[in-house]
């Protein structure tokens, strides 16, 4: 939840002194923590379902992944220039998702 209001704060701020620019990247970057946190933890605690300290971490790392790298994609669209590593964010942060499910289908079986 915290991050998902700091990334709305921060995307908010950083449009506002952008000069008018604008970057999907930067202001929907706070959909990610949204859709992919707050929305299944909140399931989560409605029906009391716990879960191992190692898939909440490698969960929350993926999060944390594919925000930094909408963040980091939004401040390279709004400054106008490319990256030619931009595409590592989402490749970790898939790398990371797989994980979680292997570990969970591991955990669960």
């Amino acid at each position: 939840m915290a991050g998902t209001v700091f990334l709305a704060v921060f995307g908010a701020i950083y449009e506002y002194f952008s000069h008018g620019v604008y970057s999907y990247y930067m202001i929907y970057a706070f959909a990610i923590p949204l859709i992919m946190g707050v929305v299944p933890y909140s399931f989560m605690l409605i029906k009391n379902i716990s879960m191992p300290v190692l898939l909440i971490n490698l969960w929350n790392s993926s999060i944390i992944t594919y925000s930094v790298g909408s963040v980091f994609a939004g401040v390279l669209s709004i400054y106008g220039t490319t990256n030619a590593l931009i595409f590592v964010y989402p490749v970790a942060g898939t790398v990371l998702l797989i994980a979680t499910l292997i570990a969970a289908s591991v955990y669960y079986i």
